[in-house]
């Protein structure tokens, strides 16, 4: 098969047109089903994400009577199975006909599909372009002689564009340009894990373990939608700071994605220094006796008594609490918990 082939054309110009939709990715996979079936013979049409950390698979949109896949989808065991046949991970689509196994030795066929009158299927790992799993797609036909080996080369050739498509760090990442001058990104998984933010580089900050992970996970299960904060730069001295914005993002319905957590330029400091500042972030944790404080900064009450000061005309206020909420809201802090220099 090849580009001349119309039947490919015609899939790439129905796929491109959803891939240019500004609609929800719940949305977008539907109208795939709906544009597959324009040029495929099949009876039923399944897409849905896979949550790798708690290995299942959330159906984003059916089509026709997907009662039997819905109820396989249901048993914890189903993906142990899904993934025995591989189709866990980038592979070519497979058709029914060439599983390795009878289809009557295979629960999903055995218990769910060859009761529900299927007799062929064609199944796809949807695998990105930059190599993450994210889902799965499957077509089902009570016709044995419908989903051929030209079906299966033409799901091949957009799989990928579709899970491009259907990727949620894409829509994570347009939810992200709200920061519009963060010049790196990642996204966190539910579990810790560190995924790449489409259109945003990395940093040497963002790595995994990072102490800001933690900040970010630990103050977004208090405050909700966002939070911002400073952190030093690693091995760049006292002075160069750089801001931490993290956007909770969760589906626990959907996915294992949790948040956005961005780098940028560390905005207007209103002249505090980072002793000020991590003074300030002790203070909006409720340490605020000056011993205390110093104690935890190793300096001399003496400079936290002096950084006080400035923090309470920075912040235009003469009383400490406004001062820890007026540095929440603004972000003007280092978490304890942020390691870095002195």
């Amino acid at each position: 098969m090849n580009g001349d082939d119309p039947r490919l054309r015609r899939m790439w110009s129905q796929v491109a047109g959803v891939v240019e939709s500004s609609a929800t990715v719940q949305e977008r996979a539907a109208e795939h089903l709906r544009r597959l079936g324009r040029t495929l013979a099949f009876d039923v049409g399944w897409l849905a994400v896979r949550d790798p950390e708690r290995r299942t698979h959330v159906p984003l949109a059916t089509t026709g009577p997907a009662e039997a896949l819905v109820a396989y989808f249901r048993r914890p065991e189903a993906d142990d199975e899904v993934d025995a046949l591989g189709l866990n991970r980038h592979r070519p689509p497979l058709l029914a006909t060439e599983l390795p196994s009878p289809l009557p030795e295979l629960r999903a066929w055995a218990e769910h599909l060859l009761p529900a009158g299927f007799r062929q299927g064609l199944a796809a790992p949807l695998v990105t372009m930059g190599g993450r799993h994210i889902g799965f797609l499957s077509l089902l036909s009570d016709d044995p002689s419908r989903l051929r080996g030209a079906d299966r080369r033409l799901v091949a050739a957009v799989t990928r564009v579709i899970a491009d498509d259907l990727d949620r760090t894409r829509d994570v990442a347009e939810t992200a340009r709200i920061v519009g001058d963060a010049g790196a990104g990642v996204v966190l998984t539910r579990g810790g894990d560190v995924l790449p933010l489409p259109g945003l580089p990395d940093d040497r900050l963002l790595t995994p373990g990072s102490p800001v992970f933690g900040v970010a996970a630990a103050e977004l299960a208090v405050s909700g939608a966002f939070t911002s904060f400073l952190a030093p730069v690693p091995g760049n001295g006292t002075e160069r700071l750089v801001r931490v914005t993290a956007l909770d993002l969760a589906r626990p319905d959907l996915d294992h994605l949790s948040a956005a957590v961005l780098l940028s330029a560390p905005g207007d400091l209103h002249g505090l220094t980072v002793l000020d500042l991590r003074v300030l972030g002790l203070v909006t944790e409720g340490v605020t006796g000056v011993p205390a404080l110093a104690r935890a900064l190793h300096v001399a009450a003496e400079a936290v008594a002096d950084s006080l000061g400035r923090s309470l005309v920075a912040l235009g206020t003469g009383d400490l609490t406004a001062a820890a909420v007026r540095a929440l809201r603004g972000g003007l802090r280092i978490p304890p918990r942020v390691t870095g220099p002195l």
